[in-house]
This record gives structure tokens, C-alpha cells and sequence, in this order.
């Protein structure tokens, strides 16, 4: 059992819920949260309080089917410590140092009081809600930091909504947080579409795009179109709101 399926399991035996842990850590719920699903690592002062509040030894929550929470590659790197010479090891902990430092850097600064804040990719190039615009996979997009709680688990990038085609629920400005999927969204879910060189965020229907403003038509699909589908528009975030 890995590290997160097993601080899950003991939590829920425990009856505990996701909130108080997350309070007990002074993290936020979506930090404690990705523990449990593997998406983030608590540093070695949380482990210690993770086990305090389940009341089990800190060994426990980082024992596995092997005997601890080392894997096979690391108890190989291990050994290879073990054979250094002084210089040798000197060298490699200058290195481990900076590397942990480099990686617990963003740990660190969630415990600033601007709170915890994510990183996503978002499309400058904006989705059209109106009459469409060029769309390009791999340009365009630079990275946003939104504070965390406002980020879809499951978002995998964003855009920003150009047009008034999807008013009142989307409207010009606002930002979007799109799911990447395999094929296309269900009939009636909102998606971001390429159509002919072109990006939509418009409503599937059977055979055609959908605007949610009745003022606009709906876009018809035919066989020889270039169509596929980016993703599932999951939320949005009101335009102005990325910096609040």
C-alpha cells in the first residue's frame, strides 16, 4: 500500500475528515487533499504531525509491502552512497541540499499569508465566444498563478473567453479551466472546440455548436470540416479575479 492510500485508509478508519486534517496542518483543504492522492508530499515537520493527530507512528504511515517507504531504485542509490569516499559524499550532499531546498521552496512560500497559490497554463489567444478565433496548440500561452482553491482539481489548462456568444454564463474577459479528455465532450456539456483553424467555447448539440446567447446561431458541423474537440470547460474565473 503507498504512501497516500495508506494515510486515506488510517484517516477514514480513524472517522477524521480531509477539513480537520488540514487544519491541524495549517494547510488548506486542496494541500491536504493532494497527500492523499499522491499529487503533492508533506516535508518531514507535517509527517510528524500527520502522525501525531492519527495517533500511529510516523514509521507506519511510510511502511510498505517492502518494509519501508524506500523503493527499489533508491535503496540502490543508497548502496551507491554507502561506497563514496569523503570527497565523494561531500559532493553529493552539496547537490541533495540545493535540490531540497529548490523543491521546498513553493512549500515554504504557501505558508506566507498571501496563502496557497497554483501555477496552470493559460492560452493568451482568446477561446472565441463569438465568431471565432485562430487556434493553436503549442503558442500563445504563458503561466498564470491563481490562488489555489479557485483551480479545478482536473484543470489541465485555461483560456480566456473572447465574445459574448456564451453570456450570461461566460462572459468576455473571464478565464476558463479546461480538462483535457480523449474524444469529445457528452451532448449538452460545454467544451473547447478547434472548427477550421478556429477556437470555440460553445454548448455541443447534435450536429452543431451552441451558444448559450439566443441572439447568436447555432454552427453547424459537416463531415469535411476540421473539427476536434481541446477539452471540458470545468469552471470559470471572472475576468480581473486571476490576481485576487
Amino acid at each position: 500500500m503507498s504512501f497516500p492510500e495508506k494515510l486515506k485508509s488510517i484517516r477514514t478508519a480513524a472517522g477524521i475528515t480531509q477539513q480537520h486534517m488540514a487544519n491541524e496542518l495549517g494547510v488548506d483543504k486542496t494541500t491536504y487533499s493532494g497527500y492523499e492522492t499522491g499529487r503533492r508530499q508533506p516535508d518531514i515537520p507535517k509527517l510528524r504531525r500527520l502522525a501525531q493527530v492519527l495517533q500511529v507512528p510516523a514509521d507506519q504511515l511510510l511502511e510498505t509491502e517492502s518494509g519501508w517507504g524506500a523503493t527499489a531504485e533508491e535503496l540502490r542509490q543508497v548502496h551507491k552512497y554507502r561506497l563514496l569516499d569523503l570527497h565523494g559524499k561531500e559532493l553529493v550532499d552539496l547537490v541533495l541540499d540545493k535540490e531540497y531546498s529548490r523543491m521546498t521552496q513553493q512549500a515554504e512560500e504557501e505558508q506566507e499569508p498571501r496563502g496557497w497559490v497554483t501555477y496552470i497554463n493559460c492560452y493568451d489567444l482568446a477561446v472565441s465566444a463569438g465568431t471565432g478565433e485562430p487556434w493553436v496548440d503549442a503558442a500563445y500561452k504563458t503561466r498564470l498563478e491563481i490562488r489555489g482553491e479557485l483551480v479545478p482539481e482536473r484543470a489541465h489548462f485555461c483560456v480566456r473567453v473572447n465574445g459574448r456568444s456564451m453570456e450570461p454564463a461566460y462572459r468576455d474577459g473571464d478565464i476558463v479551466f479546461v480538462e483535457r479528455i480523449d474524444g469529445c465532450v457528452n451532448e449538452g456539456e460545454i467544451g473547447i472546440f478547434f472548427l477550421n483553424g478556429e477556437g470555440y467555447i460553445k454548448r455541443l448539440g447534435r450536429g452543431e455548436l451552441v451558444s448559450l446567447n439566443p441572439e447568436y446561431q447555432p454552427i453547424r458541423l459537416h463531415d469535411y470540416d476540421n473539427f476536434r474537440c481541446q477539452g471540458r470547460v470545468l469552471d470559470k474565473l471572472e475576468r480581473g479575479r486571476e490576481k485576487g
